[in-house]
């Protein structure tokens, strides 16, 4: 396999799924890079990208299913302090992975379009992790050159509204896209590149053609417009941990017997998770993920039960700082968080866990005469347990 692409099926679909994966964190010319330019907005390296980005791919590689669009192709393109090889989990086959400039980024969508626009059925799956700026309903994501052209900075940004109106006209009926980035508002770039350009695009813009089926996509973005997002050094970022835990299952339903996850409970369930203090910690409500338009459809299948986001606390909530938890399955004990365990930094807080789809008895312990005790189901979206003295 050549340039981007990570992984090819030649034998999936048509219809099948086809990925573009980018994960920017080493920018050569803004703060922190081997020739950083002199103003660069106040934008620095990024370490959780190239991480995020990663997670997301293994995910697609591993997890990801749908029989009716099977994984046909997976493209991966990163920017990392330490490169290293991407091994991918299907063949054990490791892979190095071309650098994120814009030039091998705007390679790649053409080829990714093109593999989209093989059957009207397709799936494309777009992700970005990295520095975004915006202004209006311009969004410009940052490749690993930005500032690279000091006549022109934008030249190293992909233009993300151009991408969406550019696969218009790509046959591939659904079109799904995860921007991890910001959405700040960045005057300085965009207005000094000019009148309404946000950055390069290979695909030129056009009506759909009137003989394809109505095109669903479905823009996902870390954060609300104008907004900034939020990651955690050397790690995941929030909104992409978010992503893969709800696609694990707190985004899913059985309606018809079997877990799947569609588009708009997969936004609730990111939503969920961004809100609360135990994932998000002090930017907990902080960074709303929000979409664009939002076609409901299913996108995911999973392979065994959900795994569910549980909130175990007493009422009042005071008592969890003495409190020992306890939860049984089937009378056999799964988990138990003991005083010991207690967040010395917020004492009261909840016990957040996560198990499968199925009945559990939940218990608090607070001396021998005061044992709080609640059966419940769990299952998608969260579920909450509120253990009460009797």
């Amino acid at each position: 396999m050549a340039g981007s692409v990570i992984h090819l099926d030649e034998n999936a679909g048509p219809p099948s799924t086809h990925g573009l994966v980018v994960g920017v964190g080493k920018y050569p010319h803004l703060d922190g890079g081997e020739a950083p330019v002199a103003d660069s907005d106040g934008m620095r390296q990024l370490s959780s990208p190239p991480l995020s980005a990663r997670a997301f791919a293994r995910w697609l590689l591993a997890e990801y299913h749908d029989p009716q669009r099977p994984l046909g192709s997976v493209s991966l393109l990163l920017s990392e302090e330490q490169p290293a090889p991407f091994v991918n989990p299907r063949t054990g086959t490791a892979h190095e992975v071309e650098v994120a400039t814009i030039d091998n980024i705007l390679a790649a969508v053409t080829q990714w379009y093109d593999r989209g626009d093989s059957h009207v059925d397709n799936r494309l799956v777009f992700y970005f992790c990295g520095h975004g700026i915006s202004q209006g309903d311009d969004m410009a994501l940052l490749a690993a050159d930005i500032f690279a052209d000091p006549h022109n900075p934008l030249n190293g940004a992909l233009d993300f509204a151009g991408l969406m109106n550019g696969l218009k006209r790509c046959k591939a009926s659904q079109q799904v896209f995860f921007l991890d980035a910001c959405r700040s508002n960045s005057d300085v770039l965009i207005e000094a590149s000019g009148t309404r350009f946000a950055g390069r695009t290979p695909l030129g813009a056009g009506a759909r053609p009137l003989d394809l089926p109505r095109r669903f996509h479905i823009p996902y973005y870390a954060t609300l417009s104008g907004d900034q997002s939020h990651a955690r050094p050397g790690q995941v970022s929030l909104f992409t941990e978010a992503l893969l835990k709800s696609l694990a299952g707190a985004a899913s339903d059985d309606p018809e017997g079997d877990w799947r996850v569609n588009t708009a409970h997969l936004l609730e369930a990111i939503d969920h998770f961004m809100h609360q203090p135990c994932f998000a910690g002090m930017v907990a409500g902080v960074q709303v993920p929000a979409v664009g338009e939002l076609p409901v459809f299913v996108l995911h299948q999973l392979a065994g039960p959900p795994v569910v986001p549980v909130y175990v606390g007493c009422d009042p909530a005071q008592d969890n700082a003495e409190a020992e938890f306890v939860c049984l399955e089937g009378g056999r004990e799964r988990l138990r968080r003991t005083p010991n365990d207690i967040d010395d930094t917020d004492p009261e807080s909840e016990w957040a866990i996560e198990l499968s789809f199925g009945d559990y008895d939940f218990q608090a312990r607070l001396g021998e005469r005061d044992v709080r005790t609640k059966t419940i189901t769990v299952r998608p979206v969260f579920r909450r347990v509120h253990l009460v003295k009797s």
